[in-house]
């Protein structure tokens, strides 16, 4: 039987610098397809007569959906920028949060299409052709890999699931109030040719939330991935490999430093110290001893940073 081979230590750091590297590259993306999808929609490139032409794209859920995973992409970009120039890989949560909103109505408009608008109107049509490549297909596709794999920094609580369907549940009820109702807009959707619109509206909201729940147990299991390999770094790597635990918060501190620039908060990774608290279990020291001594070292260490 043949021996498994363990696999390699990746340095935590590298970890967060190619998801870093990786989400910069695909909000880009999604940024530039969306301006160029936006825009030709707009200025009716493609010479289309319905009412949801030009400006009328405005009240189509795609291209809404396509705006608000856009916006959130763009809050993204100046982060991974500092991440990159500072070293410091880490999204704050309410930004990764927004990214779940946005992810939520991409992907429902990637299911809408590839069901409702494929048995209306064609499978090529609804997926392929016109701007439908970029907003039914492709930012679908990038935003849902950006948010599962590469904006995986927090975890996203149940809770927080119910935040992602508002912008969804919201159109519904004013798509049927116009559209179905009233109608004052065209059923675009032809959800009248298919069942009765309570049944409809119930429908929608019962698969957004499918979604939703999915987006969220996949980002999660990347997030817990991604954890799971950092923690492994901090209690087997050779870089961390001491005879007591003071000398890796010593290197620690100092490595830290190193990524310190004027302005910055300074503060106590305590997930760290507390994962270097468990390797060192022999001859740990209490933890608020533990944070004493990486501060005193951090601070010494730019004092010592700046002299140089």
């Amino acid at each position: 039987m043949k021996k498994k081979t363990k696999r390699p230590i990746v340095n935590a750091r590298k970890i967060n610098q190619m998801r870093c590297i990786i989400g910069l590259a695909i909000c880009s993306i999604v940024i530039i397809l969306t301006i160029v999808s936006l825009t030709l929609n707009i200025i009716n490139f493609y010479q289309d007569e319905s009412p949801e032409s030009g400006m009328g794209t405005l009240r189509m859920f795609t291209t809404l959906s396509n705006i608000a995973a856009t916006l959130a992409a763009s809050i993204c970009v100046p982060f991974q920028i500092d991440g990159l120039r500072k070293n410091k890989y880490k999204l704050p949560s309410w930004v990764v949060e927004v990214m779940y909103v946005g992810t939520v109505g991409v992907a429902l408009t990637f299911v809408i299409a590839m069901s409702l608008i494929s048995i209306t109107q064609g499978f090529t049509y609804a997926m392929f052709e016109k701007s439908n490549l970029f907003m039914h297909t492709l930012n679908p596709i990038f935003t849902i890999l950006l948010f599962t794999v590469a904006i995986s920094d927090t975890r996203i609580k149940f809770t927080h699931f119910f935040y992602s369907i508002i912008p969804v549940t919201m159109y519904s009820f004013l798509y049927f109030m116009l559209a179905i109702v009233t109608n004052v807009w065209r059923d675009h959707y032809h959800v009248k040719e298919y069942m009765p619109w309570p049944v409809a509206l119930l429908l929608i909201i019962t698969v957004a939330c499918a979604v939703a729940l999915l987006l969220r147990l996949l980002h999660n299991q990347t997030n817990k991935y991604v954890n799971r390999n950092i923690e492994r770094y901090y209690k087997e790597s050779p870089d961390y490999d001491f005879p007591k635990i003071t000398n890796a918060l010593e290197k620690l501190a100092e490595v830290e430093s190193k990524f310190y620039y004027e302005g910055d908060d300074i503060y106590i990774p305590v997930d760290i110290i507390k994962i270097l608290s468990d390797r060192y279990q022999t001859s740990a020291l209490p933890l608020d001893i533990q944070y004493d001594i990486y501060l005193e070292n951090y601070l010494r260490n730019i004092n010592h940073n700046k002299k140089n």
